[in-house]
Formats: structure tokens, sequence, C-alpha cells
């Protein structure tokens, strides 16, 4: 009689362990899936963030040639004169201003 029970035991014991076995891989992969997801949203907020920051990126290179233009545009004579008539009222030699009456 001693035999049949300890086959029921170590039975017994065998199942205990698969299912304890079971139970473990079972928490593993719901850790595993939470992980994923919460891995998943994080990949697609950063995804936002590098569509943003490449759109600010082209609008910083579109602006830093408007400026290379404007640097190029100050050195000219043109520019000078410009100034020199808006900021000092000044003339050309040759030029007649005309103003209107009020």
């Amino acid at each position: 009689m001693s035999e049949p029970r300890r086959r029921r035991k170590q039975r017994f014991e065998n199942r205990a362990a698969i299912v304890g076995i079971i139970v473990v891989v079972l928490f593993l992969a719901v850790a595993v899936s939470v992980r994923g997801s919460s891995l998943r949203q994080k990949n697609r907020e950063y995804r936002a963030m590098e569509e943003s920051l490449d759109t600010e990126i082209r609008a910083e290179e579109r602006n830093s040639e408007k400026l290379q233009e404007q640097k190029v545009y100050v050195k000219t004579k043109e520019y000078i004169i410009e100034k020199a008539r808006e900021i000092f009222k000044l003339k050309m030699p040759d030029e007649i201003i005309v103003q209107p009456e009020n």
C-alpha cells in the first residue's frame, strides 16, 4: 500500500510543480504584455515629438537661409542708400525731393 501512496504523492507533487510553473509563466506573460504596451505608447509619443522637431528644424533652416540673404543684402550699396534716406532723410546730389503740401 505504501507504493500506491507514493505514486499518488509524486503525481500530486508533479502536478503542483507544473501548476506553479504555469502560474509563473502566465505572470511573466502578463508583465511582458503590460510593459510592451507602455513601451509602444512611449514610442508613439517619441515619434510625434520627432516629427514636430523635424518641422522646427526645417523652419529654422529656412530662417537661416533668409538671414544669410539679409546678411548679403545689408552689405550692398542699395541697402546703405535706403537706410540713409529712411533714417537721416539724406538724398543723392542729383535728386530733387518733392514733398506734398499739407
